[in-house]
């Protein structure tokens, strides 16, 4: 995909989620018109901390957490700043690097998020077989 280049006046910086190492990446597919502006930044990023399920999709109440956005990504959206409306109509998959084994700070996955985690995504992290240790703050 084309680089492009955008000159702004500073922007959003996020900090890192996972605490020491990431014990093992993984691509998992995420479909795009599964996320809201909650996970998809101003610019058309994905936010470092966002919690997968293996299909890709975010917690819904089924499943656990099997990985972590580790930084932030370009989805190459054709609308930005994106709505939910069009990132719900946006048809594009990415094969995204994500963290399948580790420790990640809820603190800075909420700062990361702009929210609080939903119990949907706290029960996921606590559900075995997950391999992601959410940090109790």
């Amino acid at each position: 995909m084309p680089m492009h280049v955008k000159k702004t006046a500073g922007g959003t910086t996020y900090a890192p989620v996972f605490l020491g190492k990431i014990l093992a990446m993984e691509q998992v597919l995420v479909d795009v018109s599964e996320l809201t502006t909650d996970e998809v930044d101003a610019d058309g990023w994905l936010k470092p901390g966002v919690p997968f399920k293996q299909d890709g999709t975010l917690a819904d109440g089924s499943g656990h957490i099997y990985a972590v956005n580790p930084e932030a990504q370009n989805l190459h959206l054709d609308t930005v700043p994106p709505t939910n409306t069009s990132l719900g109509n946006d048809t594009k998959t990415y094969p995204l690097g994500m963290g399948t084994m580790g420790t990640v700070n809820r603190d800075i996955i909420e700062d990361n998020l702009g929210r609080a985690l939903t119990a949907n995504e706290l029960t996921a992290f606590a559900t075995a077989p997950c391999k992601i240790n959410l940090t109790l703050t």
